[in-house]
């Protein structure tokens, strides 16, 4: 569930991170910054979207004087030397976001899509219908600044962009295709079913890595680095930064989603610099992080701790007819935004803090679905062993008594029976805890029909969490 749609794994440079100009043009308090207004709502990718170089001339031979420039300086921060030039490709932004659509429509199962928008539905995480690639793609419509192809080895701009904004991205964007040279992304992109979590992670430390550098580039004549900016201050610009304009429009978890990387993976990448500079990233790179929970605690990157084992949980209790049509695993950072759905980002952040390892799972029986995720945490190492799976379970249970519906509750159980979409569900029994949703019944008009209560997730739960049990 809460799968991150990485649209074909390339990196892109979001137009939050813009909101660093204000740390690095001035040196009194930064102030928020506005976003980006949308410029033309993006329509429906045709059969091929134009992104040609600028014709030849002068035009063209002052871009890639540009691009060639700013190769220079940014392989010298970083430390990586360019191993071939970088075309880069200017296009107006609508055209930006169309070319991202293309690659989704080319990469992921149209199937997929659709089944993860009405898990989306079911969970109360976005209103019927969600057109997941169109709200994504108002959303980046305002924010994408450009994005790095490793299949092509080719940068696309934003046509929009001058001045700072440009250096800004264009410095970010050419790190990514240093990576590429060195470390090649291709293998991390397009469509991975069931590997949410190391995929997030990988997209974590690329864009931390990108930011970080990137950073160093804007702040060189200040004599600073990224390892200057207060920690906190950083986090809180970016967190932010979607809570304005348009972006405050899509749905929370969207935006989580897409910040989530440039925060986590900047605090990731600048805690391996402190430690050892780029060459500690460097390091990172080969040995790369499996988890979102790796990224998170760099400690446990370089213990090369692994995931618990997590079986996906079953749906025995839910009756005959439900197939399972896919299952995935959210990790710590997915759990996390998850869990933000019903808590403050700082509880959130406490809640899946101890998260061992997960699976989940998507059912379905005809129009109706019901979705699970079940959830081991690690072994304290003082104290009862279901400490931690309590901590996740009070942390959400204020948020959960909130929904709209008939509550079910006692210690270890919290059910909400929703009018329209059925109980919302979230059980615990020792290291293990379990989120369902449903059963639910969509229909072609996207109005949801409830096809179970709270007695039947009761049952659900016992069945998930005995799953959860078999872990050590």
């Amino acid at each position: 569930m809460n799968r991150s749609l990485r649209l074909a794994g390339v990196p892109g440079s979001l137009a939050t991170i813009l909101v660093l100009a204000a740390l690095t043009s001035c040196n009194s308090e930064p102030h928020v910054p506005r976003l980006a207004p949308a410029m033309v709502p993006v329509e429906a990718p045709t059969a091929s979207v134009q992104h040609a170089p600028l014709p030849d001339g002068p035009a063209q031979a002052e871009e890639d004087k540009r691009i060639a420039a700013m190769l220079k300086k940014v392989s010298a921060v970083r430390g990586l030397p360019a191993l071939r030039s970088v075309p880069g490709v200017v296009l107006e932004r609508s055209a930006l976001v169309a070319e991202v659509r293309k690659k989704a429509d080319t990469e992921y199962p149209k199937s997929a899509i659709e089944r993860d928008a009405k898990m989306m539905e079911l969970l109360g995480f976005a209103n019927a219908p969600f057109d997941y690639l169109a709200e994504l793609s108002r959303l980046l419509e305002a924010q994408l600044d450009g994005f790095y192809e490793p299949k092509t080895g080719t940068m696309y701009v934003a046509a929009d962009l001058d001045g700072d904004a440009a250096s800004l991205a264009l410095s970010h964007e050419l790190v990514h295709a240093l990576q590429d040279q060195h470390y090649d992304l291709k293998p991390r992109g397009g469509y991975h079913p069931g590997q949410s979590d190391e995929m997030m992670a990988g997209s974590m430390m690329a864009e931390g890595d990108a930011t970080s550098t990137m950073l160093d580039v804007s702040l060189k004549a200040q004599g600073q680095t990224a390892l200057d900016l207060p920690a906190t201050l950083f986090t809180n610009l970016l967190s932010n930064a979607m809570s304005f304009g348009d972006a405050a429009k899509a749905p929370r978890f969207l935006r989580s989603t897409l910040v989530f990387p440039y925060v986590e993976g900047t605090l990731f990448v600048n805690e391996l610099r402190r430690r050892g500079g780029f060459p500690k990233v460097d390091e990172a790179w080969r040995n790369l992080p499996k988890t979102t929970e790796q990224v998170l605690h760099v400690e446990k990157w370089a213990a090369h701790e692994p995931a618990l084992a997590v079986p996906y949980p079953t749906a025995q209790a839910l009756g005959a007819g439900y197939t399972k049509v896919d299952e995935d695993t959210a990790g710590e950072g997915g759990m996390r935004i998850t869990l933000e759905e019903w808590t403050g980002p700082g509880d959130a952040k406490v809640a899946a803090a101890d998260w061992g390892g997960d699976r989940s799972g998507v059912y379905t029986n005809g129009k109706s679905m019901a979705g699970a995720i079940l959830v081991v945490t690690d072994k304290p190492a003082t104290g009862p062993e279901d400490a931690f799976a309590k901590r996740a379970l009070d942390k959400a249970r204020p948020g959960l008594e909130k929904l709209q519906g008939k509550i079910t509750k006692d210690a270890s159980f919290v059910c909400v029976d929703r009018p329209g979409l059925g109980p919302l569900t979230f059980a615990r029994r020792g290291r293990a805890y379990t989120i369902l949703a449903g059963p639910a019944e969509r229909s072609e008009s996207a109005v949801w029909t409830p096809k179970g209560d709270c007695a039947l997730a009761r049952k659900w739960a016992d069945e998930v969490l005995t799953r959860g049990a078999q872990v050590k």
